[in-house]
């Protein structure tokens, strides 16, 4: 974990002083007097004369004389037990000598494959605050076998230090100097909003952590500590500083990675935050060995064989109350936790136990702590705790996280409080609506969703996002919302539509863009190998003697790579795509289908899941239409690198298209290839009809910082059409390759695709600015007097970032354009429309790196 905090020697710094050589035996009776002044700091000096009494049988130390500390305890190794091991210390303050004060053996270990256990050093007691002093007298006494050797005296200096002012105050809060003094003001509880004001470990000078502690995966209880040291603290600073002391302690003397307790709140209420990232993960501390992992440790600053202040008892209820509401667990509740056993465990390893969801120290561990008055507080403390998460939600849960179309899953939960409550489904890709269901509770959820929408259709394969939201039915306050995400999958095949014949030599029809099928708004994705009809003829504008359409069709959200294939309905579906499409973008491409059965076309998914949208921008018919003509060359009619600058989101641009490079004054509509160029972001380029409503169709969606094309038919308006950019900014380049009007000379004859070339059956992959020559008017289908085609070439196994490709006549120069742009790591697929030479030919250029071309012939121009 990267954390910046105050250096060691400024938070509280740590001298281990080896106690084997200044033990020296008492007698049965004995008496301690005054010590002597020692010669120099740091040194042990002389045993002092006897004046007070000392347990038979224990060692005493030497006199040890330092420079100065506030805060001691002892340690030994790890690996050496401890039986009943007595350790009592009394230290001098202004040459007075204090009473032996006990100092209880540490009840705290880390949990077994930790950072800390595989950190920690030793063993040893609690660590004893005991204010200004200048030299210490240990004594030893052991019950068991022998006192341990090894032993260590950690003397802790803790320097007072500016720390940031804490901004954090709990209810009746006051300000005494620089520092918060918390007042034993109290209240009712009521229903947590945000997180309870806390003091940060900025605020009280932490350290930064030695090692990253482990992050359990969830939060399951929380445990009740006091840090069983004097309450004499009199201000939030000597609070501050008594945390440093803690965490010197821990880090430097046990070898821990940070302060062992998660949290600590002081006997004024004050919240402190404690172990590193406590606040927002289950991060593992060191408090209850055994007990350690997801549990939180809430320790009060201070002994407490007294009950804790009201104030106290409620900053307690209410950080645990925060930590286990987003855990979605009752504090009241209770739980069973499976232990590995630990130092001073009640419980052996692999032992499972039902403890309350908050309980004490004592409850696992051999230990008085959290202290008779702490222990006896718990109750008040579940209560509060309960209160403050009222209303919520209860270990909710789904009974599956994978449902067939048409199946159904469950959403159950138990509650707090009586909760209004709400499972609303959505299309975890668009955030569409799809159902809702609603009750009242005060005890448990249970909500059923049949995988059908609010019309009662069966939703499409794909993530969808249940939530359970709820509020209190009186009083307010609002329940943790609770969210989880359902896969539901299956296929859609409805029954095939009879095929009829595609009809040839049709003329064009331009109209403006209208959509004939979008997925989203009723959650009807396709999911892998599905088909939908759509139909095309008959609607929006489209006359049902219409015999094949232009058409864009998006596909939206795909979760896997994939390809849709659109063509007749009622044919068999050609081994072609239309467009192809990964996880990371969404993909349009144009093409020209045969209308098939039921005045429909087909759109198939292969692989995932993945939303569509199909466009009309214009269809054809037998005859008053208009008949195409193919430029000799493609003409650039917008390049924004060259003229008007990068396009922006929400800008929109018009060009003159009709009456410029070969395109006679009074064209219909042209097929362009439109390209999205270093796109900034997500987004799409749109070219419609010049004035008309945009609407939400796109010509080419963006893939963020490369290069992408796609061929559409667009229908003009006065000779010009607009283009318009939404998302991320993009230069944009239009290249049109033919025109629809009066004087056009070809017709239009779709046809059941055809296989004209693909390189990875014969010839291998085009090289780095290679050139290489198929016969696409020779394939089968296509007659003699035919003089374009329609091609969806596709780009496969690319290794640069970024290519492009040009289809041409193989008997002329090559045009300094592209009919597809691609790179490494995507299929790609567009509609080209493309000429050849006397010999049937047409030439492919591939600009860089290696890729193999796809091509299938859907149509083609004939007089």
């Amino acid at each position: 974990m990267d954390e910046t905090g105050v250096p060691a020697d400024e938070a509280g710094e740590v001298t281990q002083v080896p106690l084997d050589d200044v033990l020296v035996e008492v007698p049965d009776v004995a008496e301690l007097a005054a010590p002597t002044p020692a010669p120099s700091a740091g040194t042990p000096s002389p045993t002092p004369a006897p004046t007070a009494a000392a347990a038979p049988g224990a060692v005493v130390s030497d006199v040890v004389e330092t420079d100065g500390f506030q805060m001691l305890g002892v340690t030994w190794p790890d690996d050496q037990p401890v039986e009943a091991l007595e350790v009592q210390v009394r230290t001098r303050q202004d040459e007075r000598w204090s009473d032996w004060q006990p100092l209880e053996v540490g009840d705290e270990a880390p949990d077994a494959g930790t950072p800390d256990a595989d950190e920690a050093r030793r063993s040893g007691t609690d660590p004893l605050w005991v204010g200004e002093s200048d030299a210490v007298q240990v004594s030893l006494r052991s019950t068991g076998d022998a006192v341990p050797s090894d032993l260590e005296l950690a003397l802790v200096d803790v320097p007072e230090v500016d720390t940031p002012a804490p901004d954090a105050q709990v209810r009746g809060a006051a300000t005494s100097g620089d520092v918060l003094v918390q007042q034993a003001a109290y209240s009712t509880p009521t229903a947590l909003t945000s997180q309870p004001a806390v003091i940060t470990r900025a605020q009280w000078g932490a350290r930064a952590q030695r090692c990253t502690p482990d992050v359990a995966t969830s939060l399951v209880g929380a445990v009740v500590h006091h840090t069983a040291g004097p309450n004499g603290y009199s201000s939030v600073a000597d609070a501050m500083r008594q945390i440093r002391g803690d965490q010197a302690y821990h880090m430097d003397a046990r070898g821990w990675c940070d302060l062992g307790y998660n949290v600590v709140v002081d006997k004024w209420g004050n919240t402190y935050e404690g172990r590193a990232g406590s606040l927002s993960k289950a991060v593992i501390g060191v408090h209850a060995g055994g007990f350690n992992t997801g549990t939180l440790g809430v320790a009060m600053l201070g002994s407490y064989e007294a009950t804790p202040s009201a104030a106290t008892r409620a900053s307690v209820a209410r950080i645990i109350a925060w930590r286990l509401q987003a855990s979605y667990l009752d504090p009241g509740g209770s739980m069973r936790y499976t232990t590995n056993g630990g130092e001073n465990s009640r419980f052996s390893g692999t032992t499972t136990v039902t403890l309350p969801r908050i309980f004490g120290h004592r409850d696992v561990s051999y230990t008085a702590c959290p202290g008779t008055g702490g222990y006896g507080a718990l109750p008040d403390i579940r209560n509060r705790a309960r209160a403050y998460v009222s209303p919520s939600f209860v270990s909710p849960s789904r009974s599956a996280s994978s449902v067939a179309r048409a199946g159904s899953v469950r959403v159950t939960a138990g509650a707090v409080g009586s909760v209004a409550w709400t499972l609303t489904v959505t299309d975890a890709r668009t955030g569409v609506r799809v159902a809702t269901r609603s009750g009242t509770t005060a005890s448990s959820v249970s909500a059923t969703w049949d995988t059908r929408n609010g019309s009662g259709q069966v939703v499409g394969a794909g993530p969808y996002r249940l939530t359970l939201t709820g509020r209190a039915t009186s009083g307010g306050g609002t329940a943790r919302s609770w969210s989880t995400t359902v896969q539901v999958t299956g296929s859609t095949n409805p029954a095939t539509v009879a095929s009829v014949p595609l009809a040839g030599d049709l003329q064009y029809v331009p109209v403006t863009p209208v959509r004939v099928l979008d997925t989203r708004p009723g959650a009807q994705s396709l999911g892998s190998r599905s088909r939908v009809d759509v139909k095309v003829a008959g609607v929006s504008g489209v006359p049902t003697g219409a015999r094949a359409v232009a058409v864009t069709v998006t596909a939206v959200h795909p979760t896997a790579t994939t390809y849709v294939t659109a063509w007749p309905a009622g044919a068999v579906r050609p081994a072609t795509s239309t467009v192809n499409v990964d996880p990371s973008r969404a993909a349009a491409a144009g093409a020209v289908v045969g209308v098939g059965g039921d005045g429909r076309i087909s759109l198939y998914n292969n692989a995932g899941s993945t939303h569509l949208v199909a466009d009309v921008t214009g269809y054809f018919v037998p005859s008053s239409g208009t008949r195409y003509s193919q430029l000799a060359s493609a003409a650039r009619l917008m390049d924004t690198r060259d003229v008007g600058g990068t396009m922006r989101s929400g800008q929109r641009r018009t060009i003159t298209v009709a009456g410029r490079s070969g395109i006679p004054a009074g064209a219909t509509a042209v097929i362009a290839n439109v390209t999205s160029v270093g796109a900034a972001g997500d987004g799409y380029v749109s070219v419609v009809p010049a004035g008309t409503a945009l609407g939400s169709t796109s010509s080419v969606n963006h893939l963020r910082g490369t290069d992408v094309s796609n061929r559409v038919v667009v229908p003009l308006s006065g000779g010009k059409a607009d283009v318009y950019l939404a998302g991320g900014a993009a230069d944009v380049l239009v290249d049109v390759v033919g025109w629809f009007g009066p004087g056009g000379t070809l017709t239009f004859t779709p046809m059941q695709p055809v296989r004209a070339f693909d390189t990875r059956a014969a010839g291998g992959a085009l090289g780095s600015g290679s050139v290489r020559s198929f016969a696409v008017g020779r394939v089968s289908g296509v007659p003699s007097d035919a003089q374009a085609a329609l091609v969806n070439v596709t780009a496969a196994g690319q290794t640069a970032r970024t290519t492009f490709v040009t289809a041409w006549p193989a008997d002329d120069a090559r045009p300094g354009t592209s009919d597809l742009n691609t790179g490494a790591g995507r299929d790609q697929a567009n509609v080209t429309v493309v000429g050849w030479d006397a010999q049937g030919r047409s030439s492919l250029f591939n600009n860089a790196g290696r890729t193999h071309l796809i091509g299938d012939v859907y149509g083609y121009f004939a007089p």
